[in-house]
């Protein structure tokens, strides 16, 4: 694996949680061949992945399984890390963004009120924020491109003191789903513009095993 000479020492043997979408869950190959199964070998943690196809973060009208409904019955382990993601289906199902602390059927809302109950919950756990990838430009019903709501995810994490990997940052995270080639080589389907296959998940891990070890390594 590429970088697999490298070893961050803040992440051997945590107890991590993951809560997501397909993303997260490995949609077409599966949650063990996930970025997320990887990192977790390498490092021998105990980790939960609640990755879900589909799902959105807020309770929009229309959203599957919401995140901010279900993040409180899933944390099992009293986690050390716990990282969030999504909003790609929020964009798909036309979310309002709605304001930091609102309605938990827009995205801020939903975020910040998720964010904020699992500090209060876990106050001692590290909670990262993980955007969706650079996926184009196309607008949703309401007018809305996927940059909206990645950049509204930073946005709350930043107003509310968490950190947030951003993965729309193609030269750093290496993966630019509106690059035919790219999706060609390393996406579950040539045409998929959210999927990695089991290759891309390779591809990606040292990315996020960087940035999670700087992040642990700071708290």
């Amino acid at each position: 694996m590429e970088n697999s000479g490298v070893y961050y020492e803040s992440l051997r043997g945590i107890r991590a949680s993951f809560i997501g979408d397909s993303l997260f869950g490995g949609h077409g190959i599966g949650k063990e061949n996930s970025w997320i199964a990887l990192l977790a070998d390498k490092y021998g943690m105990e980790c939960n992945n609640y990755g879900s196809n589909g799902c959105t973060l807020s309770a929009c009208e229309g959203g599957a399984n919401p995140i901010v409904k279900r993040f409180d019955e899933i944390l099992e382990n009293d986690p050390q890390l716990i990282v969030v993601e999504g909003g790609r289906n929020d964009y798909n199902k036309a979310a309002a963004l709605g304001e930091i602390g609102g309605d938990i059927t827009t995205f801020r809302g939903a975020l910040s009120h998720t964010l904020l109950s699992l500090r209060e919950k876990f106050p001692s756990a590290v909670i990262v924020c993980v955007t969706f990838w650079k996926v184009g430009t196309r607008e949703n019903a309401i007018g809305l491109p996927t940059s909206a709501y990645t950049d509204a995810m930073k946005e709350v994490a930043g107003e509310l003191g968490f950190p947030c990997v951003d993965a729309t940052d193609t030269e750093d995270s290496r993966v630019n789903m509106t690059d035919p080639e790219f999706r060609k080589e390393f996406c579950y389907l040539p045409g998929d513009v959210c999927h990695l296959n089991c290759e891309g998940m390779k591809r990606v891990m040292p990315f996020f095993e960087k940035k999670l070890a700087e992040i642990m390594a700071g708290r």
